[in-house]
Order: structure tokens, then C-alpha cells, then sequence
């Protein structure tokens, strides 16, 4: 039992090398900020975290090749979540060493991340706005063939609602283009 340790702990250490040695090849070494509390978090209990992560992403993944009718396929989605937790226990447990290191060796207050601060307007609230609509639009379409008694299933509501979406989004903007040129500029 012994042996088996102090193999995954020479393991890990030599995973841990190499991040730290992915580190400063990409020049990040030495300069990054404290990690924010959440991320200490969620590192401080890699097992955790891990199986949080990967039982949702399980589920679903047995829900798309119908393990909760077969035994068979049910066994495949529980294995597939052991191994995603492991998984990502292993690259939480590195990051979290990764920390540990950087918090001996040090911070470097002076660098400062980069925040996006994007603009009011922005593409990121047109997509948001996009999104919410092809949500709402989705789910009515569903409601409306199942309420008629059709066999629909959501991936195809969504798809169709996409469709239909942009379709109107790309009429919008070419009637907003004519109207554009039209226009005599102004000067």
C-alpha cells in the first residue's frame, strides 16, 4: 500500500512539474494574481467539486444513448461519470498544487488581468437578446405540437425555431440596409 502512494505521489509531483513548466514556457510564470476565492473553493475539495461537475454531464450523456432502459447502457453512464470525476479531480488537484506553489513563490501585484468591459449596445446583449427569444420560441413550438398530439421532440423545436429565427433576424437586416442606402447621407 505503501508503495502504491509514494508511486501517485511521484506521479502527481511529476504532473505537477510539467504544469509549472507549461507555465513558464507561456511566460505566465511568477505573475499571476491570487486566485479568486471561489476557485480556492472549489480546488480545496477536488473530489467534490469533480463529482458536481461530472454526475449532470453523466445523466445527460446516459439520457442521449437510453440508459435508464437498458442495465447495460445504465452501467456504461456510471462508469463514464467515475471516470469524468477522476478526471476532473486530477486537474482540480493540480491546479490547486499549482496554487499552493505560486502562494509560496509569490504573487506579483503589479500585473493586473485583463477585464472586457463590453460597450452598452454591444454584440454580447444582441446575443443575449437572440437567445432568449429562440428559448421562448422553442419551447411555444414544442408546447404547441404536443399540445396537437405530434410526436416533436425539443431537439427538432429548436432547430426549426432557429430556422425561423434567422430567417427573420437576416429579412431585418436587409430591409435595414435598403433603408440605409436610401437614405442620402448627411452632410
Amino acid at each position: 500500500m505503501k508503495r502504491v502512494l509514494w508511486v501517485l505521489r511521484k506521479a502527481e509531483m511529476s504532473l505537477l512539474t510539467a504544469v509549472l513548466k507549461a507555465d513558464r514556457s507561456l511566460g505566465m510564470g511568477g505573475r499571476f494574481r491570487p486566485p479568486a476565492p471561489v476557485a480556492v473553493r472549489v480546488t480545496s475539495r477536488p473530489l467534490r467539486s469533480a463529482a458536481v461537475l461530472s454526475v449532470p454531464l453523466a445523466a445527460l450523456g446516459g439520457s442521449t444513448f437510453g440508459a435508464f432502459t437498458d442495465a447495460t447502457r445504465f452501467l456504461q453512464a456510471v462508469l463514464l461519470g467515475a471516470g469524468m470525476t477522476l478526471f476532473f479531480a486530477l486537474l482540480l488537484r493540480l491546479e490547486r498544487l499549482s496554487q499552493l506553489h505560486y502562494e509560496r513563490v509569490g504573487y506579483d501585484p503589479a500585473a493586473r488581468p485583463f477585464v472586457h468591459r463590453p460597450r452598452a449596445g454591444g454584440p454580447g446583449r444582441t446575443l443575449a437578446r437572440l437567445s432568449i427569444r429562440w428559448g421562448v420560441l422553442t419551447v411555444v413550438f414544442w408546447g404547441v405540437e404536443r399540445a396537437k398530439g405530434a410526436p416533436v421532440s425539443w431537439l427538432f423545436s429548436g432547430v426549426a425555431m432557429a430556422l425561423v429565427l434567422l430567417v427573420v433576424v437576416a429579412i431585418s437586416y436587409l430591409a435595414e440596409r435598403r433603408r440605409r442606402r436610401s437614405r442620402p447621407p448627411a452632410g
